[in-house]
């Protein structure tokens, strides 16, 4: 009987037991932990960080774009009224100077040309007939059949059929060169108003003749107030890998339509890489070096009326100092006063403590 009674007994204690070891056992492997798992827990970042002012080159690049143009060009007229005969030159071709690039015929050409040929002919009749009349005065002068003055008449009317003719000749050769429309210097035909059979007037555009080895930009940009454009370095941005430089030769005195500022950009490069019509885009440096004190743009924070402050760490506190900026490049800020070299500045958390009171100075955290 008492043995029935301990079974139950010794049970209870047998379970105990167990759960005991598997507790100690399974308390045990979790705290060994690899020195991996440790080690891959990530470390809490600071709120505040600083660091020194460096000292860098800022650069003052302003962007411009523009279409490459000729430093020469000339506007081909018709000198003449009348009908486009025939283009001798094929568009954009390069011509020498005295080519014939068009010629102007038609009815009315045709008209003046007839009467100027027959005005000729017809002093030419008379001016021959005029010659016998004083070879016939000036031997009837020696036979005594003519007097003096017969014979200087006679010469008189054929200097003046002379000098006649020679003005109509010379008005033919004139009306001869005004129906060709020729070049008048070294260039490429280019810009063609006009086609074959078309009416034209006296002195209407038809075409234009470029300089294709002088070449230059004709740039817009919006310069700052105060800075000097005149000779600057020009960049020409070709594509990622290329460029090209230039100067900057004149400042035109007119803006753009949008109120930029115009100027021609000039150089040996733009003349051998480039070709009329391209548009071009780049830089325009207006400003380089000396180095001077920077620092990230993360350390500079604004109050609301857009004034610049710095957080310099002084010994235990962090002091806000009202600072003058320059220029903004690669993420970092030109400091032009207010900061001196050697000044531990807060580069992150400046907002954060400018958040709180900002009239007063802040502990350094332990």
């Amino acid at each position: 009987m008492k043995i029935k009674r301990c079974i139950p007994l010794l049970l209870a204690v047998s379970l105990a037991g167990t759960a005991l070891t598997y507790r100690y056992a399974w308390c045990d492997a979790s705290a060994v932990k690899s020195p991996s798992a440790v080690d891959t827990q990530p470390a809490v970042p600071p709120l505040i960080t600083t660091a020194l002012p460096v000292k860098r080159v800022f650069t003052l690049r302003v962007p411009w774009i523009g279409v490459v143009e000729s430093r020469a060009s000339v506007d081909l007229t018709a000198l003449a009224a009348g009908r486009i005969e025939a283009i001798e030159a094929e568009d954009e071709a390069e011509v020498e100077e005295g080519r014939l690039v068009m010629r102007v015929g038609g009815p009315q050409i045709e008209g003046q040309r007839a009467g100027l040929t027959a005005e000729i002919d017809s002093l030419k009749s008379r001016l021959n007939l005029a010659r016998r009349t004083v070879i016939r005065l000036e031997a009837n002068l020696k036979a005594r059949l003519a007097t003096k003055d017969q014979v200087a008449t006679a010469q008189d009317a054929q200097i003046t059929l002379q000098i006649r003719l020679r003005k109509a000749r010379l008005r033919l050769e004139t009306f001869q060169k005004l129906i060709r429309i020729t070049a008048p210097m070294n260039g490429i035909f280019t810009d063609r108003r006009v086609s074959v059979g078309q009416e034209v007037n006296s002195g209407q555009i038809v075409g234009k003749i470029i300089d294709a080895v002088h070449q230059r930009i004709k740039a817009s940009f919006f310069p700052p107030q105060g800075r000097g454009l005149q000779d600057k370095e020009a960049i020409i941005r070709l594509d990622q890998d290329r460029t090209l430089t230039a100067r900057v030769r004149r400042v035109l005195p007119r803006s753009g339509r949008t109120g930029a500022v115009m100027a021609w950009l000039e150089g040996p490069q733009i003349d051998k890489h480039l070709r009329p019509g391209q548009t071009v885009g780049g830089n325009i440096i207006l400003k380089a070096g000396p180095e001077i004190l920077a620092v990230p743009e993360s350390a500079i924070v604004y109050d609301a009326q857009e004034r610049s402050y710095l957080f310099i760490q002084k010994e235990r506190v962090y002091e806000p100092r009202p600072v003058r900026l320059g220029l903004i490049q690669d993420g970092w800020v030109e400091v032009l006063s207010g900061l001196e070299p050697g000044q531990s500045v807060v580069t992150k958390g400046a907002y954060e403590l400018f958040h709180r009171r900002f009239n007063k100075q802040f502990k350094v955290q332990d």
